[in-house]
């Protein structure tokens, strides 16, 4: 029986029942008696199969990957933070477990609050934000294109274009002309997730659906795509 998702069975001889749960990371969680057939926990998760679905989104809605205190970059966390330098040029730079932006001019006191400091807080974060995003495209850019052009390679595919952007509905397209779409947040994610959205996309270059044929060929060149399939269904946007 196929799922969209992988579950952990435990047995508990105190159970007299199946039950479901879904711990905090999203994982799902069966309970079960003890000698109950496989089959029929198969059938009891895929008749739960929305609620299921409904209960991972709900216990990764607060996740946030890009917030007003830290980001992900390749699943690495990092704390953000404005610090003024005039020996390091201006700018984004990674030191260790930060992500830090030194801006052209020396900060000013925030701690006097007046309508001067409070604009100048608000100016300065929104260029922070501004050089994050471009920092996070072009990183995107290096490491999902060259890995692209390996995966077509090892794939033996090709295709015309590569476009990244930003986007709110999809990690990734492809176009009937060849053309391949990425979404740039996916550089927040574990490089295995990239990958696993990038020969999906590929995959498309030879089956424009979602058969048995095209999941199979998925499989070929990512044996683990259930289980980042599910990981991306539980957080956040839907891959088509």
């Amino acid at each position: 029986m196929n799922f969209s998702f992988e579950y952990l069975h435990k047995t508990n001889k105190r159970s007299k029942s199946l039950k479901l749960s879904i711990d905090r990371s999203g994982k799902i969680i069966v309970t079960s008696p003890k000698y109950i057939p496989k089959f029929v926990i198969d059938q009891f998760v895929k008749k739960n199969e929305k609620w299921i679905i409904k209960a991972i989104k709900k216990a990764n809605q607060t996740k946030k990957f890009d917030s007003t205190t830290h980001l992900f970059i390749f699943g690495k966390k990092y704390q953000k933070e404005i610090a003024f330098s005039d020996t390091t040029k201006s700018g984004i730079h990674v030191i260790g477990e930060k992500l830090i932006f030194n801006p052209l001019t020396p900060l000013k006191n925030t701690r006097i609050i007046n309508e001067e400091t409070i604009k100048h807080k608000q100016d300065l974060e929104k260029r922070f934000q501004t050089k994050v995003d471009n920092f996070l495209k072009s990183t995107a850019s290096h490491y999902i294109v060259k890995r692209t052009y390996e995966l077509g390679k090892r794939m033996n595919l090709s295709f015309k274009n590569i476009t990244l952007r930003k986007q709110k509905t999809r990690w990734g397209s492809c176009s009937n002309q060849r053309n391949l779409n990425f979404n740039w947040r996916l550089v927040h994610f574990d490089t295995t997730i990239i990958d696993y959205v990038i020969i999906h996309e590929l995959s498309h270059l030879v089956h424009m659906n979602h058969s048995k044929d095209f999941w199979g060929l998925v499989k070929k060149y990512d044996p683990k795509y259930l289980n980042h399939r599910s990981w991306l269904k539980r957080n956040g946007l839907s891959l088509d």
